[in-house]
C-alpha cells in the first residue's frame, strides 16, 4: 500500500502501465477522462457511512488507485492471508470478497490517493468527517 498526495505521484514507479497512468492522469480533465486501455477509470460519488469493517474486496490482476476529489473517507485494509473468503474469485471482474477484521485503517482526504496491490484487501466508504465523497478509482494491470 502507498498513500500520498497526487502532486507527489512522480515519486513512484511500479510498472509500464503505471507510467502510462502517471502521464495521462495529469492531462485528464478533472481526472475523470477515460485513460488508454487497459487502464480503467471509475468515477464515484456517494455518501460515506458508519459501516461494517468486516467485508473486504481484493483484486488479483489489477492495482487499485483511489483518488479523493472531494470529501474524506475511512478505508479498512488487511492481507487476504488474514481473511476468510466468502465467494470464489471472479476472474472476469477480477475480484474476490472476504470476511475478517481490519488490521489497518487509513483516512483519505481531498487530494490524497492510495495504491492497493493484489493481496491488500480493502473496505471503503467509511465516514470520517464528511458524509459525501467524490473520488476516482483507477484500475491498472499489475
Amino acid at each position: 500500500m502507498i498513500k500520498d498526495k497526487l502532486e507527489h505521484i512522480e515519486r513512484y514507479s511500479l510498472n509500464d502501465y503505471f507510467e502510462i497512468f502517471k502521464s495521462k492522469v495529469k492531462e485528464a480533465n478533472n481526472y475523470t477522462e477515460q485513460l488508454d486501455a487497459p487502464l480503467k477509470v471509475i468515477p464515484l460519488e456517494y455518501e460515506t457511512r458508519d459501516f461494517d469493517l468486516t467485508k473486504f474486496e481484493n483484486h488479483v490482476k489489477k492495482i487499485d488507485i483511489h483518488y479523493i476529489i472531494e470529501g474524506s473517507e475511512r478505508i479498512g485494509i488487511n492481507s487476504v492471508n488474514n481473511l476468510k473468503s466468502n465467494i470464489p474469485y471472479n476472474e472476469e471482474g477480477d475480484y474476490q470478497l472476504f470476511d475478517g477484521e481490519v488490521k489497518e485503517e487509513i483516512v483519505l482526504e481531498k487530494g490524497d490517493f492510495v495504491i492497493l496491490f493484489p493481496g491488500e484487501a480493502h473496505v471503503t466508504g467509511g465516514k470520517h468527517r464528511d458524509s459525501k465523497i467524490k473520488k476516482i478509482v483507477y484500475k491498472i494491470p499489475f
